[in-house]
């Protein structure tokens, strides 16, 4: 058994020389014949090895005796352990979220945790044949795709799973065999639970009466739907790449047009790497959500948008669809501009710079914008639109409402609160990227220019030069 467990870490490429390795630790039957397993191993295949064990606290003294289980066992091994106590069912009421939910967060939280402390590496996790088959199992009854049914995979990320193609039956044989002590939660034999009901009851009825290998058959069957997933993510990554027009950590903007001409299956899959770009997973994302968002793509209706799981955000702005995190807050800030100094606009991440040029030794350089100085009454002032704000465009003789404005030149919703306007006392006299108020004008009567400058915050370069 040690044999074979070496060859899939040779040949799966789990464990590479040096490697420091955390194996989640809980004290049970798997976890603690894994850690037996990589014990045995670390010499011949040269890695380190690490524990890590949280009490979840609702297990009273049953979870108790596990950690002094596990601390005693690291000890008697010398292997480091990081222990952690928190209540499980007390976090998943200030997440909430449901307590398997709370837990898993917990434990890969502090395993990240441990990994920064030891200078990185990979997590070691017990799942073994059996969880594969119920996972499996558990995704059919719900519904699920190809993606479900490749269920759990050698590795994933910084997760190794060293004994997934083992059976339990053979993990407890080898326990007792080489008299391993490890804890017994007797939680997983009563069929109170819908997994435990899969594992108690569906696969050793599955078993007597239709394969008594229905698990390795299961097995096979999601490293067959595993590679097929493989295939279609990279041909979806490929798809999402094309339609891609912005990626931040606040939003996701996608071309619209390109979306409308993929069909519906190809769809659904790039929102579903647009979501996980945006929030890191697609935990809570459902069918119907998709199809929400497919539903406003097919309306295409400037300014519609709609709510989905998490706090996401899909929305409509002409030729793209958004995606962005929760409800935003709305911007309001102004601020007085004295010429000469650089004026720090936080909101936006950028600075205005106003200088006072002659028009008749003055050089015109792209990245700036010039108004007549003399017309300047009072204090200059920059800030964000406001209601009924307007003004008399560049080349017009009548008032605009820099909401027409907006919808004119196709400005996104979201972007309209963050463009600078720079005031006198008494009117607007520039729309930043957009308009130069006419009666701010530089003319033939102008004596002293007003240079605008823009420069963006994070990467130092000037804002676009305006495009009337």
């Amino acid at each position: 058994m040690i044999t074979s467990i070496k060859n899939t870490i040779i040949k799966e490429n789990l464990i590479n020389e040096n490697d420091n390795i955390l194996i989640a630790l809980s004290g049970g039957p798997d976890s603690v014949f894994l850690f037996h397993i990589l014990r045995l191993l670390k010499d011949s295949l040269s890695f380190n090895i690490y524990a890590s064990h949280i009490n979840h606290m609702y297990r009273g003294i049953d979870a108790n005796h596990d950690e002094k289980f596990v601390e005693d066992l690291c000890n008697r091994y010398n292997i480091k352990l990081f222990v952690k106590r928190k209540n499980a069912t007390e976090y998943a009421k200030e997440l909430k979220m449901t307590e398997e939910e709370a837990g898993r967060k917990l434990r890969y939280d502090f395993f990240s945790e441990n990994l920064t402390n030891i200078g990185g590496g990979k997590i070691a996790v017990a799942h073994n044949l059996n969880d594969q088959s119920e996972t499996v199992l558990q995704r059919i009854i719900r519904g699920t795709g190809v993606d479900g049914l490749s269920a759990m995979s050698y590795k994933n990320g910084n997760i190794i799973r060293p004994i997934i193609d083992i059976n339990k039956r053979d993990i407890i044989g080898f326990l007792n065999d080489n008299k391993y002590e490890y804890c017994k939660d007797y939680t997983n034999d009563l069929p109170i639970y819908g997994r435990n009901k899969i594992r108690l009851n569906l696969i050793p009825y599955l078993e007597e009466n239709f394969n008594p290998n229905i698990q390795n058959v299961l097995f096979r069957m999601s490293k067959v739907m595993n590679s097929d997933s493989k295939i279609i993510k990279k041909h979806m990554q490929i798809l999402y790449n094309e339609s891609v027009k912005q990626v931040n950590s606040d939003e996701v903007v996608l071309d619209l047009n390109y979306l409308k001409s993929l069909d519906e299956n190809e769809l659904g899959r790039v929102i579903r790497i647009a979501i996980k770009s945006l929030k890191g997973n697609t935990n809570n994302i459902e069918n119907k959500h998709i199809q929400k968002c497919i539903k406003l793509i097919e309306s295409s209706i400037t300014g519609k948008q709609i709510n989905i799981s998490d706090g996401i955000i899909v929305s409509i702005s002409y030729n793209d669809i958004n995606f962005r995190k929760g409800i935003e807050k709305k911007l309001n800030f102004e601020y007085n501009i004295s010429i000469g100094d650089a004026t720090y606009i936080e909101e936006v991440g950028k600075t205005v710079l106003l200088s006072i040029k002659n028009l008749n030794n003055y050089i015109k350089k792209e990245n700036e914008f010039y108004v007549d100085y003399d017309k300047i009454n009072g204090q200059i002032k920059v800030r964000n639109r406001k209601n009924s704000d307007s003004m008399i465009p560049f080349g017009m003789s009548g008032r605009k409402k820099l909401k027409n404005i907006f919808i004119d030149n196709k400005v996104p919703a979201n972007m309209r609160d963050k463009m600078l306007i720079l005031e006198d006392s008494d009117r607007i006299f520039w729309l930043e990227n957009y308009r130069i108020s006419e009666t701010y004008r530089v003319s033939i009567s102008t004596k002293k220019i007003l240079a605008i400058k823009i420069m963006e915050d994070e990467d130092g370069q000037l804002c676009k030069k305006s495009t009337f």
